[in-house]
Order: C-alpha cells, then sequence, then structure tokens
C-alpha cells in the first residue's frame, strides 16, 4: 500500500536543515548520528521509498502530513514554534502530523492532531505513540556466520557498564526522589528522568546476575564510558579511528558469542538491539516498558529471549532454561529469525516498507 504523504521544506528547522528518515529518498539532507553517518543505513530505503510513499502537491491531496525534521532537531535548535506551525497547519487542513523524534529522552509533541513516532516511552504510552527503531548500518553486510549449539550457552555483552557509587547513589537519588531534579527540559518541553534514573544501575546488575549463574559462559567486554571513550579524542582522525576500533571489537564479541545482553541505556531502548538483531544474535532482553516497533503484529515475547521486568533477577535461569529447551535445530533457526525479523521490520528499508500497517485494523 502505497501512501500519500505531505511535506514542506520551509518548515524544517531554520537553523539545521536537516530531514527525518522518511523523507529521504524526496528531498536528501538526512539527520543522521556518528555510528551511521557514511554508511549503508539508507541506501535500500533510497532506492525503495518511492514504491511506499508518493508526495502530493498540496495538503489536502495527502492522507498525512510529515513534520520535515525530526523532533529533537526543533529542541535542540530552539525551533519548535516552526514544527508547531506545521502541525497547526495540518490540523486546519483535516489532516495528522507524522512525527519522528529518533533521540533518547522521551520528549511529547503537544500537537494533539500528532503521530509521534519515537524509540523511547518512559512511563505510560499514550495512544498516539508508536516505536520506532534506531537507524543502524547493517555492519557486517549480513547476519554473522551461523553457530552451532553447544552444552553451555554463551552471552556476550561489550558497552558502558555503570557501577554504583556513592556519588552515583546521590545522583540517582536526587534525579528519582527529589522533583525539582526529576524532569529534564528542553525548550519549554518536559521529560521525566524520574524512570530513567531508575534503571540507571540495571545493567550493572544484569552483568552480575549472569556472572553469578552456573552453567553460562559470559564473555563480558565492560567499558567505562560510551563507545570505549572513543568521543573523548580530541582530533577528528583519532575520534574516527577510536570509534572504528571499539566497533570492530564489538563485532567480534557479537559474532563469538550465541546471544548478547541487552538492557536500556539513557532512553528506554536499546540501540544495542537493533545492532544484535542486524547480527542474527537473540537477544536476552530486559524488559522495562519499552515501546518495540510493531509491537501490534511482532510478538516479542516470543521473538525475543524475554526477561520480564519482575523477574531481572532470574535472567541466567531463564536463559538457560531457553538454551536447553532448543534442539540443534531450532538454535541454527533463531539465529536467521532474528536476522529476518531485522531485515523485514527494523531496517529503514523493512520499518517504511510496512508502515502502512500502522493505520491498518488490527
Amino acid at each position: 500500500m502505497r501512501l500519500r504523504l505531505f511535506t514542506d521544506p520551509e518548515y524544517a528547522s531554520p537553523v539545521n536543515q536537516m530531514h527525518c528518515a522518511m523523507l529521504i529518498p524526496f528531498l536528501g539532507k538526512e539527520e543522521s548520528a556518528f555510528w551511521s553517518e557514511g554508511t549503508n543505513v539508507f541506501d535500500a530505503y533510497k532506492a525503495n521509498g518511492p514504491g511506499y510513499f508518493e508526495l502530493a502537491d498540496t495538503m489536502d491531496d495527502a492522507q498525512f502530513a510529515v513534520l520535515p525534521s525530526t523532533w529533537h532537531r526543533y529542541l535542540a535548535d530552539g525551533t519548535t514554534e516552526v514544527a508547531l506551525q506545521f502541525a497547526q497547519k495540518a490540523a486546519d487542513a483535516g489532516k495528522q502530523v507524522i512525527v519522528f523524534h529518533e533521540r533518547d529522552f522521551d520528549y511529547k509533541f503537544p500537537a494533539p492532531n500528532a503521530l509521534l513516532f519515537t524509540p523511547t516511552v518512559e512511563g505510560k504510552r499514550r495512544s498516539n505513540e508508536f516505536g520506532l527503531p534506531a537507524w543502524v548500518p547493517d555492519h557486517m553486510s549480513g547476519p554473522a556466520p551461523l553457530r552451532e549449539k553447544q552444552q553451555s550457552p554463551s552471552i556476550g555483552f561489550c558497552g558502558q557498564v555503570t557501577r554504583p557509587r556513592v556519588k552515583t547513589r546521590a545522583i540517582q537519588f536526587a534525579r528519582t526522589s527529589l522533583p525539582r531534579l526529576s524532569e529534564r527540559r528542553m525548550s519549554g518541553y518536559s521529560a521525566p528522568l524520574r524512570k530513567s534514573y531508575r534503571y540507571k544501575f540495571l545493567r550493572a546488575k544484569a552483568v552480575q546476575t549472569l556472572l553469578d549463574t552456573p552453567g553460562i559462559d559470559t564473555q563480558f567486554l565492560l567499558r567505562g564510558d560510551f563507545f570505549a571513550g572513543a568521543n573523548k579524542k580530541t582530533s577528528a582522525d583519532a575520534k574516527t579511528e577510536a570509534r572504528q576500533s571499539a566497533l570492530e571489537v564489538f563485532l567480534g564479541n557479537l559474532r563469538d558469542c550465541d546471544y548478547s545482553l541487552c538492557v536500556r541505556g539513557v532512553g528506554n531502548y536499546s540501540l544495542r538491539f537493533y545492532e544484535i538483531m542486524a547480527a542474527g544474535r537473540p537477544p536476552l532482553f530486559f524488559d522495562t516498558g519499552c515501546v518495540l516497533p510493531y509491537d501490534g503484529l511482532i510478538d516479542w515475547h516470543k521473538e525475543l529471549v524475554w526477561v520480564p521486568e519482575d523477574q531481572h533477577d532470574r535472567a541466567g535461569e531463564i536463559l538457560l532454561a531457553h538454551h536447553r529447551g532448543l534442539s540443534d535445530e531450532a538454535f541454527v533457526d533463531q539465529q536467521k529469525r532474528v536476522r529476518e525479523v531485522w531485515e523485514e521490520w527494523l531496517s529503514p528499508d523493512g520499518f517504511f516498507r510496512n508502515f502502512y500497517r500502522h493505520f491498518q485494523p488490527n
């Protein structure tokens, strides 16, 4: 089903006139992050997007309006009034406006006709909020080599882990318990940090839980900084080299393990989740009330090794039970299935190919 969309580049953020991912095949100038810039992340969607959407010449001829920049871009640039003017223009025409957020914090879009696609929702989900994948490259240009089942499951993790100390505990208390410090403000729109800081040490707890579970081969590379500190390098060349080195170590950890640990970060989602899926490795997924893409169509509890929020301390037992319950053939098949789900639903091309399904009756 091909959707007819209307947008107006004149309403892009005037400070940084970059466009949301949906509009890349038509307008280009995408907003990208350092982990995706200059990669193959949007190649397939750029080629196929005109088969999924067409741009209408007028708002009246369209099924939906699309905010040209991401909501994060307007917030960061201090140009939110431009976004709200476009939303009002759509409302005056009787149209809903599709808004993409694409960043960590749960910033709401304050227009009643908005359909907000966001990777992170803290707390209760609103009826107009939908899960959005993180746009990650196909780093290996295909899944990691298939692994054969061993008696003991191996699980990897390569990334930043914050351990509880006196100072970090004090910050956690302030953010979760003191009203004036429990929300973050940007351009007048608030997003609560209370939930985020509740989970500040969840990764450290998850790592320790798995280390303490007999029968699991843990292959953990724990970092003290995001991206192994690559972003702290002073020169651009040194930063690029350090990022590439960190990425290669991360991908090697994925290749060498049966499963990969997936726990939320600052936002209530995980960039790592999408990288794990693209690599064809089943995530051990710690649920924190995350809103995952297409959750009305995909039974994520069955697709992932799911650790319910009230059973985080049983993660090791859950992984062992899952692994022992698989035949040799089923163990291989789950790797193929994970990659298939990423290709069909979570990659930029797969996500936008199925985008019309958000508006079909369940």
